[in-house]
């Protein structure tokens, strides 16, 4: 919001994941109207022509258990599902979404970019840095089960792992020199958001985890072809 950080994350409520922002001093709900007892996680959001635009993934839910990425306008907005998806975000004009194995799809204007995985198990969360457009945040696990953090840079094809206070910045959110990341305490998501106190990267061979391709597509539309 003018330049000023503003906070969104997932806090538990009856067992069940749900989307808060920090306003006042405290954390407040996200109103999304979606069904009591669906799971909401991985916000994703910007300040645009003076309001919030959300995004983020929800599902689980008695009615129908699939996962779907939705958006928003503004902070107590309507909830527009986008298209089913376990990760992903939706950014301007520009729709990024996966299911738990991949491959990670982009689709923007009149093209679709295709990132398929090589090496990798599953992923946890897909999200982008504010200030660099063509960077994707990755979090996932690898085959042989350990976690990572990545940094992919489209179209450039590098590739880099990040580290926070020496460990994989898990689910991690970047702001200018800030990251912050979800650190574990216990279970694998009993977990805290924490700001790293230091932060590394180290180049990997982007050919050894990721093949991108591009397509160029017709009759794009944003809402895709979710009904």
């Amino acid at each position: 919001d003018q330049g000023n950080k503003k906070e969104f994350c997932c806090i538990q409520e009856n067992k069940l994941w749900k989307l808060h922002h920090f306003e006042h001093g405290t954390w407040k709900r996200l109103k999304t109207n979606l069904p009591i007892d669906a799971t909401e996680c991985s916000p994703c959001a910007e300040y645009i022509d003076g309001m919030w635009q959300i995004s983020f993934i929800a599902g689980g839910y008695e009615q129908d258990r699939r996962f779907k990425l939705y958006r928003m306008y503004g902070i107590n907005g309507e909830v527009t599902p986008q298209t089913f998806a376990d990760v992903g975000f939706v950014r301007k004009n520009q729709v990024c979404f996966a299911t738990r194995r991949g491959p990670i799809i982009i689709q923007e204007n009149d093209r679709k970019i295709i990132l398929n995985l090589k090496n990798v198990s599953y992923l946890y969360r897909v999200s982008f840095d504010p200030l660099q457009p063509n960077c994707l945040l990755i979090s996932g696990e690898y085959k042989n089960g350990k976690i990572f953090s990545w940094i992919y840079k489209l179209g450039l094809k590098q590739l880099k792992s990040v580290f926070a206070d020496g460990i994989p910045a898990y689910k991690c959110a970047l702001f200018d020199k800030d990251c912050f990341y979800a650190k574990q305490e216990t279970g694998f998501e009993e977990r805290k958001i924490k700001q790293a106190e230091s932060l590394n990267y180290v180049n990997l061979p982007a050919n050894m985890f990721i093949n991108e391709t591009e397509e160029i597509i017709t009759n794009y539309n944003l809402e895709m072809e979710f009904v």
